[in-house]
């Protein structure tokens, strides 16, 4: 008879959350819904503050006061990120299940290494904003149409790739037609 082994539970730093002069960085590290209460709201004073989320689960992380930098979502788990204007974009990376909110400006999104992403946009971005994407899946982004009424599209993840006079040209899939 063997013994089944207990999966190891998965190392974690100390929760953090707190501001850091240099870099102009707010930090919120390793948090859940036990330790956050689920909710943490972070007041940015200065355009110049980003905002980096890493390996947090389970938690919404609310930055109020306007403007700022960037949002950096980095190796987080079923975690919302909502914002208003940013100034450069907000970037997802090694996340699983990751809901992100714009309420304002957002100019790029970039995501990378990512399965399980919605992005709301809110109308005064949609025109300006763009998406950057790599080895993730299950991407979508959702957004009020002309009549106000909420819409969610997939941003393709399977492309097709042809030889044209020397130069490679892509299309998305037909899949998304």
């Amino acid at each position: 008879m063997t013994k089944k082994e207990e999966p190891k539970k998965k190392l974690t730093g100390l929760p953090i959350c707190e501001y850091q002069d240099r870099g102009h960085k707010w930090v919120v590290e390793n948090q859940t819904k036990e330790t956050a209460d689920g909710v943490i709201t972070i007041e940015v004073t200065d355009p110049k503050q980003q905002v980096y989320i890493y390996n947090c689960e389970g938690i919404t992380v609310q930055v109020k006061g306007g403007k700022c930098k960037s949002v950096i979502v980095d190796t987080c788990k079923k975690s919302n990120a909502v914002f208003e204007s940013l100034i450069s974009g907000c970037e997802v990376v090694n996340c699983k299940k990751i809901q992100v909110q714009s309420t304002g400006i957002c100019p790029t999104v970039s995501v990378d290494k990512t399965d399980g992403f919605l992005m709301y946009v809110c109308k005064e971005s949609l025109a300006t904003t763009s998406f950057v994407t790599c080895t993730s899946t299950e991407m979508n982004v959702s957004f009020p149409d002309e009549n106000g009424e909420q819409k969610e599209l997939p941003i393709p993840e399977q492309f097709v790739h042809k030889l044209v006079d020397g130069a490679v040209q892509s299309s998305v899939s037909d899949l998304y037609h």
